[in-house]
């Protein structure tokens, strides 16, 4: 438990020394980490950069607008290829000889105008965060990486914590069911007595 909230005070301080030099460009850290994922690996799906990021689709949505009006980052939709047709799949043979159109998705890239101001800023950003870094060596930097990778991955522990839910859920509506069945013992009970009384 120490482990878990020292790691979460940590990380809220390392924010907090990282993000005045965004705000004075009105920028977010969530935002900042887009630019720079884009900058690092190219043009992405939004499906793709989500993972990447591990936020949901919503969540990179509302980034990449403001991003996007400051002229920064460009989003469109794009069609994919087809995918070949299998001579196994269920596709009725009336069907068959039409042209299939490929799946559309969501692409996200940096503009010009988003490479040029990722390069300012950047430089700047790797040097604050390789001081506030400079506490561990790097064999430490590169064993914490590891540990946190572990942790952000840990199948075990999801399936664990998903485990406890259905648990919780489960005593929940025993105990749901249960006081409901208390209560309709109760109201028999009790218009069996009005019963009593009327008939008196």
């Amino acid at each position: 438990m120490e482990a878990c909230l020292d790691l979460i005070d940590t990380a809220e301080w390392l924010k907090s020394e990282l993000r005045p030099p965004l705000d004075s460009f009105d920028l977010t850290f969530g935002e900042f980490r887009v630019l720079e994922l884009l900058d690092r690996k190219g043009p992405l799906t939004v499906r793709d950069a989500a993972r990447e990021r591990k936020s949901s689709r919503q969540n990179l949505k509302e980034a990449s607008k403001h991003l996007e009006r400051r002229g920064w980052v460009r989003r469109a939709v794009v069609t994919l290829p087809p995918v070949p047709f299998d001579e196994r799949s269920h596709k009725a043979k009336s069907k068959k000889d039409e042209k299939r159109a490929g799946r559309r998705v969501g692409v996200m890239t940096l503009t010009p105008s988003g490479k040029r101001f990722v390069r300012d800023v950047m430089p700047n950003n790797s040097k604050m965060m390789r001081a506030l870094m400079r506490a561990l060596d790097s064999r430490e930097q590169m064993s914490l990486s590891r540990m946190c990778r572990k942790i952000r991955s840990g199948e075990a522990v999801f399936k664990f914590l998903q485990e406890i839910r259905m648990v919780d859920e489960d005593q929940e509506a025993a105990e749901v069911r249960e006081t409901a069945a208390h209560e309709l013992e109760r109201l028999t009970a009790r218009m069996a007595m009005r019963g009593r009384g009327f008939r008196a």
